[in-house]
């Protein structure tokens, strides 16, 4: 039975239990080869209120899509709908009235008519005053945005139209925000060119996992300036190549090698502590295993859906796009951990779930959001030249395909790493480092939850953390350190970070983490000024945060 359109995700660990693939369990099928795209059939229908009386205004659409349209006077509505949608979760959704949403088959040549009853939504809206928010307003806001848009750059090109409309709730014991909301939430994507009319039915949040479930429009808001309106349409382009979606489309094509993919096959998701690990080891030990689209991938020609199959987990390298906090030495790329606790997902040709069976996705996909998204009718591009050569390399016996490619990709630093803490990589449980003396021991109170990181950092004696507004991000380094600067202001002086005892430096890696903790994640933080961080060499001469979070 299908997922009435359900959009889960998970923060760090999504599970189509929790985030992106489960996205749909797809309502609005598969795209029938045997008709062509100009072939339409027909919706047609009423809308009343419980009174029987017809409702004009009434939004009327497909759920994940941006087919639709908006009952007149008399309450009737008319759709027209390709033919490659055999099957349709048409929604009908009211200010002040619960949204109803019915399974329909298409009718290629007749009409089919529907008839909707709303009823009132008796749940009375709290009216949240700026002026009266609880402590914990803006800390529960900051895990609402990120679980609703997730942290894609195009997440700050993100608007919630009315704010006010949403209540805010928050779990002491777990730290699990919750999120409710009697009328629709309103999502102007400038990145992406949409306004998302999304019916919230439940949002819960710990800031890592989230769970999110709700019907989705979307309407075209591109610029009316043609460079700007050029640029949304590039960045859906984007938003298409970089997704799960675009994987599930890519395997169906058998064109993996041509969109940069790459995909492993794992016996066991160990845990990796501390340092970075080189994939070849791993395929040389027989834990990773190269697979291609014909050994996990079939096509089932009655009911024209595409399955994806495997005992094992799956790991998919995004060769095209570096990652420097990659945790294999050897490759430093986005990848992706699909697990399939039922060994099998089925899905359409233009990328669709049919069915999850449970499947769960963590690391980049799993952190997708709306910021990203894309209603089900984005057409699929057509399959591309690929432009990125590979060239092959002897590795343990094995033969292994990598990028040649003419980016200057900044130097791979062989430094501990920390990835998602439910991804792959794990850190020890050991606390005290034992490498420096201390010079600061920040300690932490409850009213600090309600703050940022960054607020929490600007306690530190010495330690300046000032705000960009050009470039949307934080500095933070300590004042003694300016002595280092020189005439280039491209000097980076920012504090290096001991996470977990996972190393980092540099503003492009430590920056990055900061922004990605909340204050209730942190069990302890201490500080290094300079010339006490000797022991991590030149990396520590800006001085080191020592944060340790609660595992």
């Amino acid at each position: 039975m299908p997922d009435r359109g359900f959009h889960r995700i998970s923060r760090a660990s999504l599970g189509l239990g929790f985030r992106w693939a489960c996205l749909c369990l797809l309502v609005l099928c598969l795209c029938d080869p045997c008709h062509s795209q100009e072939q339409t059939w027909q919706i047609a229908g009423t809308v009343y209120d419980e009174n029987a009386r017809p409702l004009p205004s009434v939004a009327v659409y497909i759920n994940n899509t941006s087919i639709g349209t908006s009952t007149d006077k008399a309450g009737h509505f008319h759709l027209t709908v390709p033919v490659r949608y055999k099957k349709a979760e048409l929604v009908a959704s009211f200010v002040g009235y619960k949204p109803e949403a019915k399974q329909l088959q298409a009718t290629p040549g007749r009409t089919a008519n529907v008839v909707f009853k709303l009823d009132l939504n008796n749940v009375i809206r709290e009216v949240v005053i700026i002026g009266k928010r609880d402590k914990h307003w803006r800390r529960k806001w900051r895990v609402f945005i990120n679980g609703l848009l997730g942290d894609s750059p195009f997440a700050r090109q993100c608007k919630i139209v009315s704010p006010e409309s949403i209540t805010l709730g928050l779990d002491e014991a777990t730290g699990r925000v919750t999120a409710t909301s009697s009328e629709p939430v309103v999502i102007e994507n400038a990145a992406l060119g949409y306004r998302i009319r999304f019916h919230m039915s439940k949002f819960e949040s710990n800031g890592k996992k989230t769970f999110l479930a709700g019907y989705k429009f979307f309407e075209s808001w591109l610029a009316d300036d043609p460079s700007k309106q050029k640029k949304q349409l590039g960045n859906r382009e984007i938003a298409f190549k970089d997704s799960f979606r675009n994987f599930l489309v890519s395997l169906s094509r058998k064109n993996l090698e041509a969109d940069g993919m790459e995909l492993f096959s794992m016996k066991t998701t160990r845990e990796f502590y501390l340092t970075k690990i080189p994939l070849e080891r791993e395929v040389a030990s027989g834990n990773f295993t190269p697979v291609t689209a014909d050994s996990i991938c079939s096509f089932d020609p009655n009911k024209g859906y595409y399955t994806l199959h495997s005992k094992y987990p799956l790991l998919v390298f995004q060769r095209k796009l570096y990652n420097s906090a990659s945790v294999f030495s050897d490759y430093p790329f986005k990848y992706s951990q699909l697990v399939l606790p039922n060994f099998s997902c089925t899905f359409t040709e233009n990328g669709w779930l049919v069915s999850s069976n449970g499947i769960t996705i963590h690391d980049t996909w799993a952190r997708e959001g709306f910021a990203d998204m894309l209603p089900i009718d984005y057409p699929v591009p057509m399959d591309e030249v690929p432009q990125t050569p590979v060239v092959l390399i002897q590795s343990a016996g094995q033969v292994k395909e990598t990028i040649n490619t003419d980016l200057k990709l900044p130097a791979i630093e062989a430094q501990q790493t920390l990835l998602d803490k439910e991804g792959l990589i794990q850190t020890t449980d050991n606390q005290g480092d034992g490498l420096a003396r201390l010079d600061y021991v920040l300690p932490i109170s409850e009213s600090d939850n309600s703050g940022s990181i960054f607020d929490l950092l600007k306690k530190i004696p010495g330690l300046r953390v000032t705000f960009d507004p050009a470039s949307n991000t934080h500095k933070v380094h300590f004042i003694e350190n300016n002595a280092n600067l020189s005439a280039s202001t491209s000097f980076d002086n920012t504090v290096a970070l001991l996470l977990d005892r996972v190393f980092y430096s540099g503003a492009d890696a430590v920056l990055p983490i900061l922004n990605s903790l909340t204050v209730r994640d942190i069990k302890s933080i201490t500080a290094i000024r300079y010339g006490s961080a000797a022991a991590f060499g030149a990396r520590g001469g800006n001085g080191v945060l020592v944060i340790n979070t609660r595992q």
